[in-house]
């Protein structure tokens, strides 16, 4: 397919699945309905759901691609592939056109969308492409009669299982170290968000791509499943909840014991010291916790203030989210900075934690749901929850927010170490010295100094995926938590080795330089 040839569909011509090329129809007719949660109307209700028998289909053609023409690629055409793609992307913007074609039914506001975000994901790609030659092995001297070979090799068909808060992000977060390794690649998009990826996909071929070797399937848990247990897949990346992520590190294990990497909730811990850049610190705890309405797993839902500096910051935080229930609104407007919450289920749960918490916790801020219409919830606050507040202790996902004090260094350690969630922390201050002190002992995966969760100018500006990654997006670090946030790591290095299998090749025999005596000489291998 050329460049030339291929036309954004619109949501009503992505009512199929993407297999081996091809735009087909699911095998057993099973549909469901896809909502707009900023006005409860239909965006489609004919979204398949992809069953066995179309899991079994892809992972067929997935296997033909990786031991057939894909196998013959060399690290520079694979590179060749993936910068292609980052030219198809950018050509007359398709990606920004792309990007919005999942905004009605998650909510997320297009005003995100524009620079940084689209930066972050060619930025993956062209990350990537630069390692596809790159990924060494290994070699040990044969001072035990053997020559000792490891190699990286790819492990075959993988499946991605995305969310819905930042699907085609997180779409190529997956797929560009997969493809770069040599593998192939299966994505289930959330059920919520799966037109942009379904749109993506024939631009996978049109970059050189061989068919088969990026494939998608719509559906939701049942369809996710299959792929976890399915006997030919060789490595499930899944990105979600802990609940969901426990079920498919189950059915991994009781399968085929495939790879698995899992990157789960969060419930981040942001420490504010009284010597810390006040404005700073609002700028990034405010976004934090209001970036995509609170729904993403490195959500600032945690905010330590010491005591001497709490009133002051307290009455600036809350003054802040009231003014950011102004940039409620409709995703689709550019002046909007937040949207609804994903769907009327999200409503109840958050909103049923909220009516909780106001017996547990003071409520200074928000707290109930806005407008008539829709799944938005106000920004809401929370302070000096009780011991063992469930708004304090579990992952909400929607925009709230505790507050606590404390007077010490080691108190805070011991409140933001107390949590099962360790995926993202910050610290603010002004001292170097403490700021490396409290980050090596904060119980988390990243910790960011004078920074957490999310970085923007303002609420209604384009904001960051991911908060350690800075405007130049460094996706040379690795990204996931400790604790249950999950297994493995995203992004740089870590990942493509995720992707990769050692093999160790033993070769009998002295190994010498040609002119010496040996048994076996370098070139003799």
């Amino acid at each position: 397919m050329s460049s030339t040839a291929y036309k954004i569909p619109c949501a009503s011509e992505l009512t199929k699945l993407y297999i081996n090329g091809e735009y087909v129809e699911a095998k057993e007719n099973n549909t469901y309905t896809l909502y707009n949660p900023s006005n409860d109307s239909i965006i489609s209700d004919k979204i398949p759901i992809a069953g066995e028998a179309d899991v079994d289909a892809a992972v067929e053609a997935a296997e033909n691609a990786f031991n057939g023409p894909w196998s013959e690629f060399s690290g520079v055409q694979r590179s060749t592939c993936l910068r292609k793609l980052v030219d198809l992307l950018e050509e007359d913007d398709r990606l920004g056109k792309l990007l919005t074609l999942d905004a009605q039914s998650t909510g997320n506001p297009i005003s995100i969308i524009p620079t940084r975000e689209k930066t972050y994901i060619l930025g993956q790609l062209l990350y990537y492409a630069g390692w596809t030659d790159k990924l060494r092995g290994d070699y040990f001297p044969a001072d035990d009669g053997f020559v000792k070979l490891v190699r990286q090799e790819p492990l075959g068909v993988c499946a991605g299982i995305n969310p819905f808060n930042a699907p085609i992000a997180t779409l190529f977060m997956k797929a560009a170290p997969c493809l770069a390794t040599g593998n192939v690649f299966i994505l289930k998009p959330s059920e919520h968000s799966p037109l942009g990826s379904m749109a993506i996909a024939p631009l996978f071929e049109a970059a050189g791509f061989p068919k088969g070797v990026f494939q998608v399937l719509i559906g939701a848990g049942d369809t996710g499943s299959l792929l976890s247990n399915h006997m030919k897949i060789r490595k499930i990346s899944f990105t979600g909840s802990i609940p969901t992520g426990k079920k498919i590190q189950i059915a991994a294990a009781q399968s085929n014991l495939k790879r698995v990497t899992l990157e789960l909730g969060g419930k981040s811990p942001a420490v504010v010291f009284e010597d810390a850049d006040l404005e700073n610190a609002l700028t990034w705890t405010i976004n934090a916790i209001l970036a995509r309405s609170g729904q993403v797993c490195v959500a600032a839902s945690r905010v330590y203030v010491q005591n001497s500096i709490a009133s002051e910051f307290i009455s600036k935080y809350k003054e802040r989210m009231l003014v950011a229930v102004e940039k409620l609104g409709d995703p689709l407007e550019q002046t909007t900075g937040m949207g609804p919450l994903v769907n009327k289920a999200a409503l109840e749960r958050v909103s049923k934690m909220i009516e909780r918490a106001k017996s547990e916790a003071e409520l200074v801020v928000g707290g109930a749901r806005h407008g008539e219409q829709g799944c938005f919830i106000e920004p809401t606050v929370f302070l000096n929850p009780k011991k063992g507040a469930q708004i304090y202790s579990d992952e909400v996902f929607g925009p709230v927010a505790v507050i606590r004090t404390f007077e010490t260094e080691e108190e805070v350690l011991r409140m933001a170490n107390d949590t099962e969630y360790g995926l993202m922390s910050g610290v603010f201050t002004r001292d170097i010295k403490r700021a490396m002190r409290v980050s090596s002992k904060l119980d988390s995966g990243v910790v960011g100094v004078n920074c957490v969760s999310y970085v923007s100018d303002d609420i209604s500006s384009r904001l960051l995926i991911y908060a350690h990654t800075s405007s130049k997006m460094n996706v040379q670090v690795p990204f996931g938590g400790k604790k249950q946030p999950g297994l493995g790591r995203e992004f740089g290095e870590y990942a493509l080795r995720a992707f990769t299998e050692p093999k160790t090749i033993l070769i009998k025999g002295e190994v010498g330089w040609p002119g010496r005596k040996s048994k076996l000489t370098l070139y003799e291998v």
